[in-house]
């Protein structure tokens, strides 16, 4: 039973290590014309939702920038 335990907190550890990859906001500036890019950040897929809602804020924050995006 303890050997089991084991192998499914690895396997769980694993899957959330695994299932990560690196996002980074992206937004062009209106004055420029040219792509501004954020801090790249590494979660996994089901955070992915909240911190591209966060980088879409960036347009109502600050008024140079327009389509902001994810991008891996």
């Amino acid at each position: 039973m303890k050997n089991t335990f084991t192998l499914l907190a690895l396997l769980a550890a694993f899957t959330f290590v695994s299932c990560k990859k690196e996002y980074v906001c992206v937004c062009t500036n209106t004055v420029t014309g040219e792509k501004s890019y954020g801090d790249p950040i590494k979660t996994a897929k089901y955070a992915k939702k909240g911190y591209e809602e966060t980088c879409k804020s960036n347009e109502e924050v600050y008024n140079d920038l327009k389509d902001c995006h994810l991008e891996e």
